[in-house]
Order: C-alpha cells, then structure tokens, then sequence
C-alpha cells in the first residue's frame, strides 16, 4: 500500500503542477473539471446512487459549471458560486460542531447529500479557475494554496500522533485532534510568511495575509471533515479506488473543497484592503 502510494504521488505531483503552470486557460479549465466531474461521480456513490446515477449526477455538476460560463453576467454568477460556497462551509461549521457530543447517524439522505455537493463541488472548480486567470493572482497563488494545505495536512498527521490528546470530533474522525489542529495552522504561518517574503508583500498587509492563511487552514480541516462525516455515514473508507494507494479524486481534495474558496475571497480581501 505504501509502495503504490508513493509511486501514484511520484506520478501525479509533477503532473498537477505542469497542469497548474503550463496549461492554457481553455485547457486548464477542461482539465480541471474533468477531475471535478469525476469527484461528483465519487460524491454521488458516497450519496448512495449507483454508478449509473452517479455518472448522471457527474455530468449534471458538468452541466452547470459549463452553464456558468456562457450564461449572460457569467462573471457574476460565477461570483454568487463562491458567495454560496463560503456560506455553506460556514454554516458546515455549526452543523459539525453539533457532533461532538451525539453520534454521527448511519445512512445517507441522497437528496441532501447531492444538493450539498452542489456548492462544494462548483465552489471549488470555480475558486481555482478565478484564481489561476485572475489579473494580479494566477498559479503561483495556486501553488501557496496547495502549500498551506498539503504543509497543514502533515503538521496536523505529525503533531496529532506526537502531541495528541485530546480529540477533535470523536464521532465524525477519530484521528483528529486539536493539538494536530494547532500544528497545522502553525505550519500555515511559517508557510504564509514564506509566501508574503515570496510575493514581496508590503509589511502593512502581512497581518490581514496571515489571517486568510490560518482561516484557509482552518476550512481545510472542515473541508476533510465533511468527506470524513459522508464517508462515515456511507460506511466506506474510500470515496473510491481510482488512484491507487490514495483512495478517490475526493480524498485528495477534501481539504482543498473548502479551503479553495475562503481562500480566494480572502485574497480579494486583501486586494481592497487600503
């Protein structure tokens, strides 16, 4: 398993990142969603449809980002997707927050499980797509965000087995714990100061950068528990077995789902901050 592992990282790393670099805007784009449709495939399996629902389900999420391009005032509607997005991890928040001291239910409700992946799913692809064609950002910020993510996911895994005492929610995944939660937002600091070095960011606008780093990383943990609460209630481990050693398309964008948009509307933020 560790060996397959390994071996499918060695592969689609430096393939995700010649995407992320090199891809023209057209293909970026159809690239991109190509791995979201098939994350909506998995999404639709761990809502209980059966492969052929969920193909259809897949192609319906295709449906709408396409529409979302080429309806009238696409820029705004696109804009309305990510409000959505942030709106509904917030209220994700509250909702997980509720399982700390209640089990996690057995079973899913398929229509609830499928509109819910409505914001995630097209607030994802769209939270990337805006970042790597947005005037003043594109893929080096593609790049910081995958940092603070994948540097967040580790420092959590490292200080969670080291320091871990006491758990985050038991119910929802057993594994995490708030002392794993505190490794990674200190891994986002060092990583954003990385990056506002990188970026040559006045001094005057590293705090409010700090603030999107740490609330990025904070959603990102969201993000990997919402896959966990569905994959729980389903009774799976994986949302599937198309990258071997990696489980589905989901278990490696879990984190990234929610992170994706917060990011970037912080980073708009950052931009009107005078």
């Amino acid at each position: 398993m560790l060996k397959q592992r390994v071996l499918t990282a060695l592969v689609l790393a430096p393939l995700a990142l010649w995407g992320i670099v090199a891809l023209p805007e057209t293909a970026f784009n159809l690239a991109w969603g190509a791995l979201v449709a098939l994350a909506a495939w998995e999404w639709g399996r761990l809502g209980g449809l059966s492969a052929r629902l969920a193909v259809i389900y897949a192609l319906f999420i295709a449906a709408l980002i396409a529409v979302l391009f080429v309806v009238p005032a696409a820029s705004r509607w696109q804009a309305a997707v990510l409000l959505l997005a942030g709106l509904w991890w917030l209220g994700l928040l509250f909702r997980l927050a509720g399982f700390r001291h209640r089990p996690v239910p057995h079973g899913v409700h398929p229509v609830s499980a499928l509109a819910s992946g409505i914001p995630v799913l097209l607030g994802v692809y769209f939270a990337i797509v805006l970042l790597r064609h947005s005037a003043g950002l594109g893929y080096p910020y593609i790049i910081l965000l995958m940092l603070l993510v994948w540097g967040a996911d580790t420092a959590a895994y490292f200080a969670g087995r080291a320091f871990g005492r006491h758990k985050l929610l038991p119910s929802v995944s057993p594994g995490k714990t708030w002392e794993g939660v505190i490794g990674a937002l200190l891994a986002g600091l060092v990583i954003a100061a990385a990056g506002a070095y990188w970026f040559d960011l006045p001094g005057e606008r590293w705090p409010v950068f700090f603030a999107v780093a740490l609330v990025t990383v904070a959603f990102s943990v969201i993000g990997d528990l919402n896959e966990s609460y569905f994959k729980r209630r389903a009774g799976v481990k994986d949302s599937s077995h198309l990258l071997p050693g990696h489980g589905g398309i989901l278990d490696r964008i879990d984190s990234l789902t929610a992170a994706a948009p917060i990011f970037l509307m912080g980073l708009n933020l950052l931009v009107r901050t005078p």
